[in-house]
């Protein structure tokens, strides 16, 4: 089976900080995230970091891919973004869903490895027609979709050592989710991490997302799988409190509670730093 439909190169515990300083080099693309990717779209920030944009055919799924320019057999690096924008307003169900700001792919444009940004179903307005606004509301977690993410995978894995799953909030349920069901996986790494979906929807007054997988259910990973769960001090929308009872299942995990970090902000500080501590 073809991989891609569509190809095309875009050119133009205890709170925790870094012990070892950035680079020049992640200092000037750390600027470059700070200054010039802020409130920009995903397709611009791909555009200035010259990486190359894919389409890709999942089951059932199109997928919005990015790619970095990095060549290597090593691991290679996935990226899944947040939830975006799935409601307009409590009642309003959103008729685009794609973030605003990706931060994810923020991120990615300072990581040196190999790198692939694994758009979620429904996002990025490919007018994929199996789309409705269940995929990213109640269902935005469920087999289905995880298993359209996996096919995804499956189609850039062989060509690496193993992979290493990146998720911010809703993206970790789906890097934990991934995680679960694959034997390539080598760390899975979660930004305020959506672990126990159903906490977070008690804590915040929504209803429990009918349809979707909880990854905290899921049965803990094999120890031989690097997990590292961060979370902003100051987030209030996936609590310290509440990911670390949902962490506290994972025996292999470590859990980090960084100072001066929300839910959003402001990750890219530390981001060099943390993709050093990767055992790959």
């Amino acid at each position: 089976m073809k991989r891609t439909i569509a190809r095309q190169h875009i050119r133009g515990g205890a709170q925790w900080r870094p012990s070892r300083p950035a680079s020049a080099v992640q200092l000037c693309l750390l600027l470059l995230v700070l200054v010039g990717c802020t409130g920009q779209s995903a397709q611009r920030v791909a555009q200035q970091a010259q990486f190359v944009s894919e389409v890709a055919q999942g089951d059932p799924f199109l997928h919005q891919l990015y790619l970095s320019p990095s060549h290597g057999k090593g691991v290679l690096h996935i990226y899944i973004e947040g939830d975006g924008r799935p409601w307009r307003t409590r009642k309003l169900v959103s008729l685009d869903p794609t973030p605003r700001t990706p931060l994810m792919l923020q991120l990615m444009v300072m990581d040196s490895a190999p790198s692939l940004y694994l758009g979620r179903p429904c996002y990025f307005n490919l007018g994929d027609p199996r789309c409705s606004a269940q995929w990213w509301t109640h269902w935005r977690y469920s087999e289905t979709v995880v298993a359209s993410l996996d096919k995804v995978i499956d189609q850039f894995a062989s060509e690496y050592q193993g992979v290493a799953l990146f998720g911010h909030s809703g993206g970790g349920a789906l890097a934990m989710l991934l995680a679960a069901r694959r034997e390539d996986v080598r760390s899975v790494l979660t930004l305020a991490g959506n672990l126990d979906i159903d906490a977070w929807a008690d804590y915040r007054g929504y209803s429990r997302l009918e349809g979707s997988l909880n990854p905290v259910l899921s049965p803990p990973l094999a120890p031989k799988v690097q997990q590292l769960h961060l979370i902003g001090e100051r987030d209030a929308i996936i609590t310290p409190s509440m990911l670390s009872r949902a962490v506290a299942r994972q025996p292999s995990a470590e859990l980090r509670v960084i100072a001066d970090i929300d839910h959003a902000c402001c990750w890219q500080k530390f981001w060099p730093a943390i993709l050093a501590e990767l055992k790959e």
